[in-house]
């Protein structure tokens, strides 16, 4: 059976071989680009505070004028343009698809309580233990 330490200890080699991995390289890297990139920084800054001008006139029901619409439409088009935005945008999702595929290889390898061998009558985890009915599971690596 592994330990705590033993489990805690292959997790920061996973840690490890992700951060070398070239999707978070790439994701790494183009984070610095955009860090000096003003034009990038400019253009996310004016999209966000369009999309939280409607989000408040919607908050408190006010209408969303067209004028509004029409900006931050522009905003979009600004940010779809920008060449640093696009790269961290595809980074972005070849970095979560690698995490994804991380989640499900731990998934697959990690047994959830109550649901193995030992879960039949009377043993350990069964239908009301930890694993059971409404008990935790694996909860993703992944939350956003």
């Amino acid at each position: 059976m592994a330990t705590t330490q033993e489990i805690l200890d292959a997790a920061k080699k996973v840690g490890k071989l992700i951060a070398e991995h070239s999707a978070a390289k790439k994701m790494d890297e183009l984070m610095h680009k955009l860090q000096t990139d003003r034009e990038a920084q400019r253009a996310l800054t004016d999209y966000n505070r369009q999309m939280q001008a409607i989000q408040e006139k919607q908050a408190t029901g006010r209408p969303i004028e067209v004028e509004d619409k029409r900006k931050l439409e522009q905003f979009q088009s600004a940010l779809a343009m920008n060449p640093t935005l696009g790269q961290l945008q595809t980074a972005q999702i070849d970095y979560l698809e690698l995490m994804r595929q991380v989640d499900d290889a731990i998934d697959n390898a990690a047994p959830v309580p109550g649901t193995g061998p030992a879960a039949g009558a009377g043993g350990a985890g069964g239908q009301g233990g930890p694993g059971g009915p409404g008990g935790p599971g694996v909860s993703p690596l992944i939350t956003g």
